[in-house]
C-alpha cells in the first residue's frame, strides 16, 4: 500500500498478550503492511507503530490484533495525522 503523505496517519499501540504467545503474535503483526513491532519485552509487551491512510485502517489494524488467540489488550497510545 502507498501512503498519501498528506493524509498519514501515525499511531503506536500498545499490546499485551500471554508471553508464551508473544513470538508468534510478533510474527502475525508483522505480517500486516504498514506495520512495525518496535519494541517488545519477554513478559508479553509490545510497542507496535502504524502508518495508515484512515483512521478506519487503525482501527481494522487494532480488530486484527485483538483476534488473535493470546492477545489479551490492545490500545493506541499515540496517534498523529499528516504531517
Amino acid at each position: 500500500m502507498s501512503i498519501n503523505i498528506e493524509s498519514v496517519h501515525i499511531s503506536s499501540l500498545v499490546v499485551y498478550c500471554l508471553p508464551e504467545k508473544l513470538n508468534s503474535i510478533i510474527d502475525f503483526t508483522s505480517t500486516i503492511e504498514n506495520v512495525d513491532v518496535a519494541m517488545h519485552d519477554i513478559s508479553g509487551k509490545l510497542i507496535v507503530v502504524l502508518e495508515t491512510e484512515t483512521e478506519q485502517d487503525i482501527l481494522s489494524v487494532i480488530d486484527q490484533i485483538q483476534a488473535v488467540k493470546g492477545v489479551l489488550t490492545v490500545t493506541m497510545v499515540y496517534h498523529e495525522q499528516g504531517c
